[in-house]
């Protein structure tokens, strides 16, 4: 009892010494100011609702937020009872509170208490000077801020979707000292090791959201050097006054959280929220009906004029070993694995001079790629190759200049298809819906190259002869994942699948394998499959398939995509099931695309999509 009866005295002792104003408080002017706010109704003001994450419910305003956001008890249920508590914790003097939030509330929340003295016009009485959050803030000496987006990595669940947090920007760190800025992230409080099983809990919110702030030179190592994740930065128009509420409010959040769920309260809504804290009426976070996808986010900054003001692309060391080693042809390749383990190259490799020069430049790259991702000191083997390299004193063929495309130029993620085919002489009509986000065929812009991510398809046929409509297909989650085997990552592809056909019938397939990359009409990928599968056939009767698949995928053209898979699946007490089936995809403008499919079932169908965010 005595321990905290000095705790309670050294906390007041401070107050006192640090904040002298708060002698300056009155009982009548705060009952004036809670009156004012009584009259203008300001718990219903959109910055206010903003400022505590409120959102409209069916029953009124309530905030996901828990935690040191709100100071009354049930303030995240009611706009207005918080208010009420904020005036009177803001403009009072509270030792319980004080010893709550370590400090006066007025230095724990003063985006509130900046916009509460214009509302209200308070008193210079009544305001704290805040010294010492007021220095912190200087030396942060945040006066810009931009939104960065990681590109996706399939073989992270946390980072299927790719990410986006937020860079605060210090004009002392410019001429190459950004890394010197700080990050501010959103992101679900998960156990690294949860795999796959985070994306099923995150579905339905069984993490903690939650906000935190640390050096940009972190991340830029976290994504760029150690997952090999290109990333955008996209500079805001704010001014140094409208950064200087952000950090405020971003301040606010601290030792708060909120569920994280993987499609909706995600990275990408939580930072625009922050953002429209500052800006109400931009209504960013509003723009959406169900899903928040990272990429569309981006969207939807370029999209509202005027606010992205600067773009900066940063290809990380693995992008450009990947584009070096897919220039190389199979003898190269062959030569590359050499040089790498011997720093060398024997003499009788039929390579031109070129060709080897190619060679160690990329095997310079792949030591390059192994310093940062595995913190190992590569330079005595990136000298010897450079030796090798100069010996040669021949020019390699410049590259082909790759256009920067940016995330915000991809296709929107959900998409709606119309068409018609005809399935073993029935014809039919077709109706379906994507909920997110990539046809393998489409596109790759902002996406993870050669890669599927489909899930909430509903497809609809109605066939005309019968006058029978039908739910033909209901896709739970179709995912296929090629990353491409190299001299530097072994990596495995995958494929999974869960399908549900008409009368209820589940469609379940799984497979594993290694992927390769052609040089073949442009851009080819070869995958190699071990199938595993589960289907109801129509009469009932369980099936359980497994076998070899091999899947092509070409992009000749940016517009044109192609893919074609043959797999040989055998079944219990049943013939081998040898299946094929294509696909060609070609993009006619922004956010349209038309599809022709063909399979050995005798179904061929014909269908327009359009692309959208839902």
């Amino acid at each position: 009892m005595s321990a905290v009866l000095s705790r309670t005295f050294l906390i007041s002792l401070i107050l006192l010494l640090k904040a002298p104003l708060c002698w300056g408080f009155s009982v009548s002017r705060v009952e004036s100011y809670r009156q004012k706010a009584s009259e203008l109704r300001l718990w219903e003001h959109p910055k206010w609702l903003k400022l505590g994450h409120y959102e409209k419910t069916l029953t009124g305003f309530k905030s996901a937020f828990r935690g040191q956001l709100f100071i009354h008890p049930e303030g995240y249920n009611s706009p207005q009872l918080e208010l009420e508590a904020t005036i009177t914790a803001l403009f009072s003097e509270s030792t319980e509170l004080a010893e709550k939030y370590t400090k006066h509330p007025q230095c724990r929340f003063l985006a509130r208490r900046k916009w509460l003295i214009n509302q209200l016009q308070i008193d210079s009485t009544d305001v704290l000077s805040c010294a010492q959050q007021q220095q912190w803030k200087q030396q942060l000496g945040a006066t810009s801020v931009a939104v960065i987006f990681a590109s996706a990595d399939l073989g992270n669940p946390a980072s299927s979707f790719g990410h986006t947090f937020l860079k605060l920007g210090n004009p002392q760190n410019a001429n190459n000292k950004e890394l010197l800025d700080y990050g501010v992230n959103y992101a679900a409080d998960a156990d690294p090791n949860d795999g796959i099983f985070y994306a099923i809990r995150g579905l339905f919110g069984a993490y903690r959201g939650v906000y935190s702030m640390l050096p940009y030179h972190q991340k830029i190592r976290e994504y760029i050097n150690l997952e090999g994740r290109d990333i955008t930065e996209y500079h805001l128009n704010f001014t140094a006054s409208e950064v200087d509420e952000l950090v405020d409010h971003l301040n606010e959040l601290d030792f708060t959280s909120a569920p994280y769920y993987f499609f909706t309260d995600n990275c990408s809504y939580q930072i625009l929220y922050a953002l429209d804290v500052i800006r109400p009426e931009m209504r960013l976070s509003e723009k959406f009906s169900a899903w928040v996808i990272p990429a569309d986010t981006i969207k939807i900054l370029d999209r509202h004029g005027g606010l992205i003001k600067e773009r900066k692309f940063k290809k990380s060391v693995h992008s450009e070993y990947n584009e070096s080693y897919a220039r190389l042809n199979l003898l190269q390749r062959k030569a590359l694995g050499e040089a790498v383990s011997q720093l060398s190259l024997a003499a009788d490799y039929e390579l031109t001079p070129i060709e080897k020069a190619e060679v160690f430049e990329t095997a310079m790259q792949h030591y390059a790629v192994i310093s940062y991702r595995e913190g190992q000191n590569t330079e005595q083997q990136k000298y010897q190759l450079a030796l090798q390299r100069v010996d040669l004193g021949v020019s390699t063929v410049a590259p082909p200049e790759i256009k920067t495309e940016y995330p915000e130029t991809s296709h929107d993620s959900s998409a709606l298809y119309l068409g018609g085919g005809n399935l073993d002489n029935q014809p039919y009509s077709l109706l379906k819906f994507r909920s997110a986000y990539h046809d393998l065929e489409q596109s790759d812009v902002g996406v993870v190259p050669l890669s599927l991510i489909q899930t909430g398809v509903l497809e609809l046929r109605y066939y005309d002869e019968l006058k029978k409509l039908s739910l033909h297909r209901f896709t739970i989650m179709n995912l296929i994942n090629t990353s491409p085997v190299t001299q530097l990552d072994r990596n495995l592809s995958w494929k999974a699948r869960i399908d549900v056909f008409d009368s209820f019938r589940p469609d379940v397939e799984y497979a594993i394998g290694q992927s390769y990359d052609l040089n073949l009409l442009g851009r080819s990928r070869i995958s190699f499959f071990l199938d595993g599968r589960f289907v109801k056939t129509e009469s009932l009767l369980n099936r359980y398939q497994a076998g070899p698949e091999v899947l092509l995928i070409t992009k000749p053209h940016d517009r044109l995509g192609i893919s074609a898979s043959l797999a040989y699946l055998a079944q219990y007490q049943d013939l081998p099931h040898l299946r094929f089936s294509a696909r060609m995809n070609y993009q006619l403008g922004n956010n349209w695309d038309v599809q022709l499919y063909g399979d050995d079932r005798k179904d061929y169908q014909l269908s327009v999509l359009k692309n959208f965010i839902f």
